[in-house]
């Protein structure tokens, strides 16, 4: 044989080879996805957290200050503040915790200092001023009987008080005899908390 009749054989035989290669190729299955109309059901979670705020405000007499007024003749003891006893014997010191809260809260309580008079330098210890609280108020609520003397550290004064509700105060003050004449202030700090939480 020839070499130009090798390269024809050769070449047909290439071209048969790759004619039966391909054949085979497209009569091999192939794989279905088959919908078979069963449904699944998955599940899930959502979440939210929501963060606990409060509000609290003061009513219109506690913000403007706790008045003892003008003292004549010592010793005085349990001398009641401006707004102890307006409306028919009622306090009119009040804390109240804001609709926009979400929390209950109690309530903390101190002084910042002695009360000082700042022209003659003296002072009145911190613990001649004392307080009661109450949820409501009348004739004795807040009741002197309960009083407790102010400290330079935070008191719990009201506890669980829920929203839109109220937490009454009264405010006395001793002023032992021998003390000198003057204008005397401190300054009085509320705080409003998460029930069960420390001052």
């Amino acid at each position: 044989m020839s070499k130009k009749e090798v390269a024809i054989i050769s070449m047909f035989g290439a071209i048969f080879l790759f004619s039966v290669i391909m054949l085979l190729i497209q009569n091999i299955p192939s794989q279905k996805i088959e919908i078979t109309g069963q449904a699944t059901t998955g599940t899930t979670t959502s979440n939210v957290t929501i963060s606990k705020f409060l509000s609290i405000d003061m009513s219109g007499n506690l913000s403007t200050g706790i008045l003892f007024g003008t003292v004549n003749a010592l010793p005085a003891v349990d001398i009641n503040a401006s707004s102890n006893n307006n409306s028919g014997g009622n306090s009119t010191f009040y804390l109240n915790v804001s609709t926009d809260s979400n929390i209950a809260v109690d309530f903390c309580i101190k002084a910042d200092a002695d009360l000082y008079d700042s022209l003659g330098g003296s002072t009145l210890g911190v613990g001649n001023e004392s307080y009661a609280n109450a949820t409501i108020t009348n004739m004795t609520l807040p009741d002197l009987s309960n009083q407790v003397p102010f400290t330079t550290s935070y008191i719990k004064s009201g506890y669980n008080i829920t929203r839109g509700n109220v937490n009454y105060y009264r405010f006395w003050l001793d002023i032992p005899s021998g003390t000198p004449s003057g204008t005397y202030n401190n300054t009085l700090t509320f705080k409003g908390i998460e029930i069960g939480t420390s001052c």
